[in-house]
């Protein structure tokens, strides 16, 4: 995968934005001081409904090298000012500006990636699978705290972040098979008895 590619999916993979705000992030916004960020922010005027506050997500390992790539593929074709975008198109724009990729390229990048990972797309795989996969292990991590994860993908209201909480089915099956409580109880009642037993003076130590 090329690292124009290979960033933009880990870029939405691991930061949990939507690919409309992906597509805004810039070398600015990447790159300070000649350094890769340890954070990225979003303004509100940059995500969607423009208002709120400013988003922070922190860059780890794994999109900082991302980013340290599509980076160095750049540098190799264009002289980098912060305006540049991330993504650009290989054209430049009007006037010599450069504009970010259009969403149906990084529609198409993406089921690119999910084909290539063995991930069968059901019709339903697309952009938003990324950011909900962020969204769902980001509340995992937490210990399920949906108020953390309500933060984290900047929402307003609990009910928008419940939305993105399906339910595994592989987890559904062991939730259920850890309601059988017919030899739990029965097992805890032996050991309490055998604890309650009193000990034989030939193995009582002191005797």
């Amino acid at each position: 995968m090329r690292p124009r590619d290979g960033c933009l999916v880990t870029c939405q993979w691991m930061t949990g934005f939507r690919i409309s705000e992906v597509l805004r992030i810039t070398v600015g916004t990447v790159l300070k001081a000649g350094e890769i960020v340890t954070k990225i922010g979003l303004a509100p005027c940059q995500m969607k409904g423009g208002y709120g506050k400013t988003r922070w997500v922190p860059v780890v390992p794994d999109l900082k090298r991302a980013i340290e790539r599509q980076l160095t593929w750049l540098r190799l074709r264009y002289k980098l000012t912060p305006d540049i975008p991330l993504f650009p198109l290989r054209e430049a724009g009007e006037g010599g500006g450069f504009k970010p990729l259009s969403r149906d390229m990084v529609r198409h990048i993406v089921k690119g990636a999910f084909a290539k990972a063995s991930i069968e797309d059901d019709g339903r795989l697309g952009t938003h699978s990324l950011r909900k996969t962020w969204a769902r292990n980001v509340y995992r991590s937490s210990g399920n705290d949906i108020l953390l994860l309500s933060a984290a993908l900047n929402h307003t209201s609990i009910e928008t972040t419940q939305r993105y909480l399906s339910v595994d089915d592989d987890e559904l099956m062991i939730a259920m098979r850890k309601c059988d409580f017919t030899r739990g109880p029965r097992q805890k009642r032996a050991d309490a008895s055998l604890v309650s037993l009193p000990i034989p003076k030939a193995m009582d130590p002191a005797a």
